[in-house]
């Protein structure tokens, strides 16, 4: 009795650490203070300075899209991040040793994808207010 108490109670707890996984969709890109619409190349400057400062290696695919890769440890993730002069998004490519199964994977990639949104909106608004 105890061993499938424990065999439950392990299975449990391991899937307490997978997530379906969070891709970003159509983040709004802020306007500058005069109203005008920033540059797809601005964009990209923030989104590569925002990957940067989060840990992401990335390179620019073609205007428009950009791949971006993270290694913790021993854990790695791949995504890819579209945008336009109007927004953004950020969906999966691939992972190594991130537990990915049918859509899921372990809760650490989606923080490190929703840290990485934040700041890219930090970077955005940062430009944003640039005359």
């Amino acid at each position: 009795m105890k061993k499938i108490f424990l065999v439950l109670l392990v299975l449990f707890v391991w899937s307490c650490t997978s997530k379906p996984v969070m891709n970003v969709q159509n983040e709004y890109v802020p306007k500058t203070r005069d109203g005008e619409q920033l540059s797809v190349n601005d964009v990209e400057r923030a989104i590569l300075s925002a990957t940067q400062r989060r840990g992401w290696s990335s390179r620019v695919v073609k205007p428009g899209l950009i791949e971006a890769s993270i290694s913790v440890r021993t854990h790695r993730a791949t995504i890819e991040i579209r945008y336009s002069s109007n927004s953004y998004s950020i969906n999966y490519k691939s992972s190594e040793n991130l537990d990915y199964d049918d859509g899921s994977i372990h809760r650490n990639y989606n923080n490190w994808v929703i840290n990485l949104s934040r700041t890219i909106q930090n970077e955005l608004g940062v430009n944003a207010q640039k005359d």
